[in-house]
This record gives C-alpha cells, structure tokens and sequence, in this order.
C-alpha cells in the first residue's frame, strides 16, 4: 500500500449517484461506460492513509482501487 500522499482528484457522475479518484486530474482513464454523461472534476485533494477524503469512503479502497487499475469508482 501506498505510505506517502499523493494529489488525487475526485469525480461525480453527472447523471448519477457515482463517485470516482484519479490521480489523473483529467480523469480520462475513468471509464466512460459507467457515466455516458462524463465525468465531473469536483476537488483535488492529498490522498494517503492518514489523510481524509473529501467524501464519505475511507482511504484506503481508493488507494487499492488506483493501485490496481487506475482510479476507484464508488456509488454513493
């Protein structure tokens, strides 16, 4: 697992419930297919174990989520 901290950017779905981080502040990598109306940028912020997300999901299943496959998405 990630130690330090890292700029990450978060997401909302415009036509839906989901939440989606990215260290990619494009959010490009984030599948369209789970949002047809595209992705929002709503904040940036340092993402690390001990630091808190601007959403209600703990750190670390997003810290995996971006380790495994680019950025985590959630609905929420």
């Amino acid at each position: 697992m990630m130690s330090e901290t890292r700029t990450a950017y978060l997401f909302h779905c415009r036509c839906d419930d989901l939440h989606a981080v990215s260290h990619d502040i494009t959010g490009r990598n984030i599948p369209r297919t789970t949002c047809t109306e595209g992705w929002q940028l709503v904040k940036e912020f340092e993402l690390g174990v001990n630091e808190n997300v601007p959403a209600s999901i703990m750190p670390e299943p997003i810290m995996r989520g971006i380790r495994n496959v680019g950025y985590y998405i959630w609905r929420g």
